[in-house]
């Protein structure tokens, strides 16, 4: 619930609290003209002070109203403590500017504050530039009023507050842990002089019905979280692309330079390494390079300002270059692999082409070189979204609260957390296959909440009214996306509302990551104890018969009052979790309906893959009953779009989440015995009718050709179906092999996916006209930034399908020849009857066709498939 809820004339603006009082005479009610004598009286109220008058009250409208009205009478004592000087009246000569009266052991703040003559309330707002106060606060016929009116600011943050809380519990026995400035109230005062005193004597006159009370300033920490799909890893990948782009220049320049045969080994003298700047300078200038620490520094250094970061995490890769224990780095072991492969690039004969340098970064550098490891990947939507999170425009056009922003990438399942291990590591079969273990789902959703936290603490922030989530998955990530957010809503109550219907807070004395570590504050994942941030009271934790200690045990915990759900953007939610392919929502909780966990969330848009037919590859629709419509919406928003959207749009699973390189697709598609060697016309004719049924080639030039080897697909450029046929020893009959080739699929196609989710993301809705970014509530909008980089604006079919999309078509029905040139040049076809894990489905299977259907869950389980 926001903090905006005040009682009097509080205002804010970014981290920053205003109390706006008027004074006048209490007889005429004329404005004050003399500022001498006019005071405050304030007072700071801890968290831990108001939770012991309040219990578990979650309303902020009734606990500020229950806090005034307690420490009102505080600074009425106070004042009236401070007017009596040994019995007697105050004089003026004894007043002080500040200071603070104790009044049963709460120090009350005094102070004489400057008086301002101006004509409104509106003009104080406007000169101080709180402009969301003026705009959207203060009532319209106290913005400008023609008579002259005295007014007075006291101005506070939360920081100065806290220095005012700690110097009065230094008094005492000092701050509590996890104690925090909470509550300020201000009542105004005057003195006026005696009339006929010859001693200047002062007569109190206090305005109890003027008492302000409000909240600290608003914190408000928007976090994108971005949860990736099995087996993409957005470090993984870059670490690939980066040292591979790196390698380019030193390679080039060397081959240059023996092409021109500028190189003369006999005459050019040769320099000391600490005179040479580049690795291909040393290389060049010496006879007979020699690999030397001396040269391994050069190398680090040259890796370290590439243009593109080349990122290790481990301890020793990111020492100093002036540290000796950097040269057992695993940058410098990877350094000295480079070295001797530029030396070969030196004497060889042979052009080095882009892929060698590949190749080599494949081979000798990374851990897993498989051709589907998730180095070799490519990018997917999620790291694309990741990328362009937080866009200025939108964090400075907010003044009400003060807006920190943070986003968070989790690598998907069966990949490593390089923040967790701490260096780069091969995929793991258990996450790939089976989302379990150290990379598994729930596993990604530890090490998440762990970096959360610190990211925040690194930041030095210890208080947060409203951490405000989007949250963003593909595939399993989108499983594990779902997973949190249903997780968190589960044991969560929606407070209050003010600024968002669908805030809420942890149930009783719970925090935010108990869903996932329990009651104990920890959790095993493969033989190694995670503790739960939050819980600073456990001193350690029991694995096996060892104890473990907890670090974070009484460090300073991070207090969070309020959590919103702003928006959860999905991918093809696919989870696969453990032994068995089968219901999975019995083991993980990705319903946003259950137990009324829908109130509980400002919006979730689900992009779906229509042409996916993979067994393996089972989906989980968002709503709890069967969907098969091409876009399914559920509640209505006021401010336009609905809560809960579904969309089945073209392109498998990776089209749409993202992930394919520019490549050739060879799928297997059917074997068949024959009594030659040439295609029985059965097959043939089944394949055409299959195709003109799914569209995958073009049939105006579908071509069925015979082919010798699979080798032979590598380097050919012509779409079309192809079979190999082979022998069967002691037979009379052939096997016929048949496959689908698709030349240079393009994976751009992924680009419409992220622009439609990017849209859906800042806009209201991507399937009507886009509004204006003025008309959007800047508290709902999803801070993405441009996708300059992602840009489809050469393809004119692309451009043509996003329209469609965003129109609400659906093209394999409306626009047929658009979908037809999709599935040419975009779309791939992921299931491969050759492959045990991406086989495809037997599902509802039509004796004509290749493979049966995808199989779809609704969030409550129930299964279904979509035509």
């Amino acid at each position: 619930m926001s903090n905006d809820v005040t009682i009097g004339r509080a205002y804010f603006k970014e981290n920053e609290g205003l109390h706006l009082n008027e004074y006048c005479s209490k007889t005429d009610e004329k404005a004050l003209k003399e500022d001498r004598k006019v005071r405050i009286a304030y007072m700071i109220i801890s968290n831990l002070e108001s939770k012991d008058l309040i219990a578990d009250e979650k309303d902020k409208e009734k606990i500020l109203k229950k806090v005034k009205e307690n420490y009102q009478k505080y600074l009425i004592r106070a004042v009236k403590q401070e007017s009596i000087k040994d019995g007697k009246s105050l004089t003026f000569n004894l007043l002080k500017d500040r200071k603070e009266q104790e009044v049963d052991k709460k120090l009350v703040f005094l102070s004489t504050i400057s008086l301002f003559s101006t004509k409104s309330y509106g003009t104080v707002l406007k000169a101080d530039e709180y402009a969301n106060a003026y705009n959207k606060k203060l009532e319209e016929d106290l913005k400008e009023k023609k008579e002259d009116i005295s007014t007075t600011s006291l101005i506070y943050t939360f920081d100065s507050s806290q220095r005012l809380l700690s110097y009065e519990k230094d008094k005492q026995d000092g701050l509590e842990d996890d104690e925090q400035a909470y509550i300020i109230v201000s009542m105004p005062y005057v003195y006026n002089l005696v009339k006929g005193s010859n001693k200047q004597e002062l007569e109190l006159t206090y305005y109890e019905n003027r008492v302000i009370a409000s909240f600290m300033p608003e914190l408000i920490v928007e976090y994108g979280v971005f949860f990736d799909g099995t087996n993409n890893n957005m470090y993984n990948i870059d670490f690939y692309k980066n040292f591979t782009d790196f390698l380019k220049e030193p390679v080039g320049n060397i081959q240059e330079e023996i092409k021109e045969k500028v190189l003369e080994k006999e005459t050019k003298k040769q320099k000391p390494v600490e005179d040479i700047t580049t690795i291909q300078e040393y290389i060049l200038s010496t006879p007979n390079p020699k690999i030397s620490n001396e040269v391994i520094i050069l190398l680090l250094s040259q890796m370290d300002k590439a243009e593109k970061p080349i990122r290790y995490f481990d301890d020793k890769s990111n020492l100093s270059l002036d540290e000796k224990e950097v040269l057992k780095s695993t940058k410098a072991n990877h350094a000295k692999k480079v070295f001797d492969f530029l030396v070969d690039v030196k004497d060889s004969s042979k052009r080095i082409e882009e892929k060698d340098i590949a190749n080599f970064v494949r081979e000798k550098i990374l851990v897993d070189d498989d051709e589907g490891s998730s180095y070799v990947n490519g990018e997917s939507n999620i790291s694309r979204l990741y990328k362009v999170y937080d866009a200025d425009d939108v964090k400075n056009s907010i003044d009400v609260a003060a807006t920190t922003r943070f986003k968070l990438y989790e690598s998907g399942s069966g990949t490593y957390n390089p923040f967790v291990e701490k260096d780069y590591e091969g995929d793991s079969v258990w996450g790939l296959g089976l989302a379990i273990g150290e990379t598994g789902i729930k596993a990604h959703i530890i090490y998440s909440c762990i970096k959360i936290i610190e990211q925040l603490q690194a930041a030095s922030i210890k208080r947060i009214d409203e951490l405000v989530f989007d949250v963003f998955g593909f595939s399993r990530g989108a499983a594990t996306a779902r997973h949190f957010v249903c997780s968190i809503l589960k044991e969560a109550d929606i407070i209050k509302p003010s600024r968002r219907e669908y805030t809420i807070s942890m149930k009783g004395d719970k925090d935010i990551f108990y869903p996932f570590f329990g009651d104990d504050g920890y959790v095993n994942i493969a033989g190694k104890l995670f503790f739960n941030p939050f819980r600073t009271d456990v001193k350690e934790g029991q694995l096996g018969k060892k104890r473990v200690s907890n670090p974070y045990y009484k460090k300073e915990k991070i207090r969070i009052d309020s959590i919103s759900f702003r928006f959860v953007g999905l991918y093809d939610t696919v989870s696969h979790y453990g032994l068995t392919q089968d219901d999975d929502s019995k083991d993980l909780n990705l319903d946003f309906y259950k137990d009324g966990n829908d109130k509980k969330i400002g919006q979730v848009v689900h992009l779906m893959a229509d042409d996916e037919y993979r067994f393996n590859f089972d989906a989980y629709s968002i709503f709890p009953t069967i969907n098969k419509s091409f876009r399914k919406q559920d509640k209505k928003l006021c401010k336009g779009g609905y809560k809960f959207e579904e969309y089945y749009i073209p392109g498998a699973h990776a089209d749409i989440g993202g992930g394919y390189n520019i490549s050739n697709e060879t799928i297997f598609i059917a074997k068949q015995l024959s009594k030659n060697s040439e295609i029985p016309t059965e097959l043939k004719n089944r394949i055409i009718a299959w195709n003109k049924k799914y569209s995958w080639l073009n049939s105006d030039n579908l071509t069925i050709s015979t082919i010798n080897r699979k080798k032979d697909f590598e380097n050919l450029e012509k779409d079309g179906f192809y079979y190999i046929s082979r022998y069967l020893p002691n037979s009379s009959q052939y096997i016929i092999y048949v496959y689908m080739h698709k030349a240079k699929v393009s994976n751009k196609y992924e680009y419409v996916a992220l622009k439609l989710m990017h849209n859906r993301a800042i806009y209201q809705d991507v399937t009507e006209e886009l509004v204006d970014k003025k008309d959007i509530n800047p508290f709902e909008r999803v801070p993405l930034g441009s996708l300059s980089s992602y840009r489809f604006s050469d393809s004119d079919t692309l451009i043509e399908a996003c329209t469609a999309l965003e129109e609400n078509k659906e093209l394999k029905i409306y626009k047929k020849d658009l979908y037809q040139k999709l599935k040419d040049d975009y779309l791939h076809h992921s299931s491969k009857n050759d492959s045990f894990v991406n086989r495809a489905s037997n599902e509802e299977k039509e004796n004509s066709d290749f493979y049966g259907r995808r199989v779809i869950y609704t969030a409550s389980g129930s299964k279904f498939t979509r035509v």
